[in-house]
């Protein structure tokens, strides 16, 4: 039988207050993510690359252990390292969806040659979810490899749109 070290009442309480944090945060990403039909959850929410899949997570409901017992005090702070890096660092569902809603805004005006005021698009964007955001760039990154030699990132983000909002957004591009 293995030995525990001995943690006071307040370290239990802390490690167990920030895993449900972190455990509310993966599991309202995985909601998002199955609701758009995606099994993988971006590493940049989840912070391991275990817990990108639910195969990874500690039971079929909860991703990470609430346990308070650890073989040694290392263990122990790297653990509570991780969990407070995680609560810092790592962005919840809506603000790496803002983020991704950035990224891609930012794209668009720098592969259609600057700022322009693209009115539907952008309200197209700004209802974009992350799983959505990630079938875009999966889009167009299929679109730019079917492309080749042949690429111009103009011409890819006009044909990315019109496959994923097929109601003639590409006039308002034009």
């Amino acid at each position: 039988m293995a030995k525990y070290i001995k943690l006071s009442a307040q370290q239990k309480d802390e490690i167990r207050r920030l895993t449900q944090l972190a455990n509310r945060r993966i599991r309202n990403a995985f909601r998002a993510y199955e609701k758009a039909g995606k099994e993988i959850v971006p590493f940049e929410i989840v912070g391991k690359a275990e817990l990108q899949t639910k195969g990874g997570w500690h039971t079929e409901k909860t991703p990470l252990s609430r346990s308070v017992k650890f073989t040694t005090q290392k263990e122990y702070r790297q653990h509570l390292q991780w969990l407070r890096q995680f609560e810092l660092s790592r962005p919840g569902i809506q603000e790496y969806t803002q983020i991704q809603r950035q990224k891609v805004a930012q794209a668009v005006a720098t592969s259609m040659g600057g700022e322009y005021s693209f009115g539907v698009l952008m309200k197209k964007l700004e209802k974009m979810t992350a799983p959505q955001i990630a079938d875009f760039w999966n889009t167009f990154s299929e679109n730019a490899r079917r492309k080749g030699l042949q690429y111009s990132s103009e011409a890819v983000m006009a044909e990315t749109f019109q496959e994923l909002f097929p109601e003639d957004l590409y006039s308002t591009l034009t």
